[in-house]
């Protein structure tokens, strides 16, 4: 890492709040150069083999070449971001950036709990990047003791092995764990006080709740598991969409005309991977201003959030030539780019 990019130990927080960012935020902005545009992206495609795909990618810097499997790239590649800002910013200014890894930490403990059901490891499952460490989740469900864990957390964690172990409902113990996810990422994005962050948290809800309204209406769910699944926020009414979600598909649509998501409902019906994309893309349109906001940590999450974006990109294109799909096929499913 060149040396340009390190946090300065003179921002400290006796600086104002408009003052904390403006030499990180100077560095970023070289840093968003590296990220691929939709040039590369078309280059990228372009490539005729999975193996020229690798090379490409080298060449823009990812790597090192060792690692060129798609999930090893991609590995590398997030853990360089998170390096970046770990570099850029103090261990308090880091905390803001939990909201992006606490979808992770969630994810580890539904493995967790699981793996103690069946009293059996699974292996490659785990995800790293979260704020806790694996064997940390490991050790809570193998003791049925969860007390290290956050408390949302914790409790989301005693009431999921609950229903796994007394019922081997593993869906219903997946909905408990989600919904408090959904939730602890709702409050990590409002106790910022960034508007940005806040902005990612609103939507990741919503269209959480929207998927599950999705989802529930084609299996017929009954309220009790309505009303398990749904996270409150400020764009969509859980109650509504409960409401909604029992009267059927065209209920749901007709209620999402009323919100600020109305135009996503030709890609939900067209495909969950549509939907996916469209909240992706919408994603970008709200973080695309933040670039020129020099004064706070906005253009840092929006780097964040540009490069997760960029991999998902990447992971697609990778695949589809893993799987040998025809260009058409995998554009379909690209996301819009940052830059």
């Amino acid at each position: 890492m060149d040396k340009e990019f390190l946090y300065d130990p003179l921002l400290d927080d006796e600086l104002l709040p408009d003052e904390l960012f403006t030499s990180q935020v100077a560095q970023i902005r070289t840093k968003e150069n590296s990220l691929l545009s939709d040039q590369d992206i078309n280059g990228l495609m372009q490539c005729p083999t999975y193996e020229d795909c690798i090379q490409f990618l080298l060449d823009k810097g990812w790597g090192p070449a060792e690692h060129n499997t798609p999930e090893e790239l991609l590995s590398v590649e997030r853990e360089k971001t998170w390096t970046l800002m770990r570099q850029l910013c103090n261990d308090k200014q880091m905390k803001s950036f939990d909201i992006f890894r606490l979808s992770t930490d969630f994810h580890n403990l539904k493995v967790a709990l699981k793996e103690s059901y069946v009293q059996k490891e699974t292996p490659n499952v785990y995800m790293s990047g979260g704020t806790i460490p694996i064997e940390t989740f490991r050790k809570a469900a193998a003791d049925n003791d969860f007390v290290a864990l956050p408390l949302t957390m914790m409790r989301a964690a005693e009431e999921a092995r609950d229903v796994l172990f007394h019922t081997g409902d593993s869906q219903l113990c997946d909905v408990i764990v989600d919904r408090a996810a959904l939730e602890s990422i709702y409050k990590a994005g409002k106790e910022t006080g960034n508007d940005l962050l806040f902005g990612y948290a609103e939507l990741k809800a919503a269209a959480a709740n929207i998927n599950i309204a999705i989802r529930a209406c084609k299996a017929n769910k009954d309220i009790d598991f309505l009303q398990r699944a749904f996270c409150e926020c400020n764009s969509i009414s859980a109650q509504k969409l409960i409401a909604a979600t029992r009267n059927g598909l065209d209920s749901i649509y007709e209620y999402l005309e009323t919100t600020s998501y109305s135009d996503a409902i030709d890609a939900l019906k067209e495909s969950p991977a549509a939907f996916d994309r469209w909240c992706d893309n919408r994603m970008m349109k709200l973080i695309q201003p933040q670039k020129y906001n020099a004064f706070t940590i906005s253009p840092l999450a929006a780097y964040v959030l540009a490069k997760e974006n960029e991999m998902k990109s990447v992971r697609m294109i990778l695949s589809g030539k893993l799987n040998h799909l025809d260009e058409e096929q995998i554009r379909e499913r690209l996301r819009d780019s940052y830059v």
